[in-house]
């Protein structure tokens, strides 16, 4: 990084070979990147070695990790230090990968950075806020519409304009998945929901085609306007507002909003050690600096990794 201060000792080139090569060739495969971001991945690992000195890869501890990781907090702001650490373990993820004795990556870990108006909504409180759902005596549309909606959110990590801009016509009964374009981006990208909320959007559709939305017959989501009925598609504001009800509904003291749910989607893919290419793909990120992430998922590769971490998942 231009201007940050050099770890004593640094001598560039000061590297044994085998090391360099590892990283020349960790770099190469990364070759989709931009130059620019190729030099901060580089930068980051000699670091790494100049701060814990010159060793083979097979013979770092996580011992020398935590004396980076300290030697780094002493030096540089949180989300610095967790991008130094995210390039890091990839790295040895990719040693990892080609079957090389080196320092476990699941053992590098990382720390949450959150804002706090979108702290993460916790598996706890996702299914207290689904007992509140289904312990408020609504009409069965709108019971299902609302859990299903906390469903996708928790599920996905779809953004909330994403969720409300789904049609009826993204939805297959015998498919778990459908194609989104990402808000932000215009990018496309796969989302894929739980067996469970499956079942329940199937039972919703079924139910949400007996009702004509006369502003917008083709979205998946309606909402109701006193006085007129189920008759428009459902604004992201009125999804916050809806959840923002049923946690104050549920007792839960620290304030949530759709956003958080995304939080939560990224904290429980780590914890479940997802690739941190699979987090950013899932977000819909294309910036590495979003989410440090650096690998590529094709669509079907990301389709079956997303069902296997959601069946680890409990669903209520």
């Amino acid at each position: 990084m231009r201007g940050s201060p050099r770890p004593a000792g640094f001598v560039p080139g000061g590297f044994c070979v085998f090391m360099k090569e590892i990283i020349k060739t960790y770099l190469e495969w990364k070759g989709t990147y931009a130059p620019r971001a190729a030099i901060n991945y580089k930068v980051w690992l000699y670091r790494f070695v100049e701060v814990c000195q010159e060793k083979r890869v097979e013979d770092y501890t996580i011992t020398d990790f935590i004396n980076y990781r300290k030697w780094l907090e002493t030096r540089y702001n949180p989300y610095t230090v967790q991008f130094a650490t995210i390039v890091l373990k990839n790295f040895f993820m990719f040693c990892k990968n080609q079957n090389m004795a080196c320092l476990n990556p699941a053992l590098i870990k990382l720390h949450r950075i959150m804002a706090k108006s979108h702290r993460a909504v916790t598996e706890k409180e996702y299914q207290l806020i689904l007992t509140t759902i289904s312990n408020q005596g609504h009409d069965k549309f709108r019971t299902l519409r609302d859990s299903i909606m906390i469903r996708m959110l928790w599920d996905t990590g779809v953004r909330v304009s994403e969720l409300t801009d789904l049609e009826l016509s993204q939805f297959d009964e015998n498919k778990r998945s459908t194609v989104i374009k990402t808000k932000k981006t215009g990018y496309p990208r796969t989302i894929v929901w739980s067996e469970k909320t499956h079942e329940l959007l199937k039972r919703y559709i079924s139910l949400r085609l007996n009702r004509s939305a006369s502003k917008c017959s083709s979205a998946l989501f309606i909402g109701w306007k006193n006085g007129i009925g189920w008759t428009m598609r459902i604004t992201p504001r009125s999804v916050e507002r809806i959840l923002k009800e049923y946690v104050q509904m549920a007792d839960i003291k620290e304030k949530l909003s759709p956003h958080s749910f995304r939080h939560g989607w990224a904290h429980k893919r780590r914890d479940q050690n997802a690739p941190l290419a699979f987090i950013q793909r899932g977000l819909g990120h294309i910036s590495p600096m979003s989410t440090f992430v650096y690998e590529q998922y094709k669509d079907t590769d990301f389709e079956l990794k997303a069902s296997s971490y959601l069946n680890e998942t409990h669903q209520p």
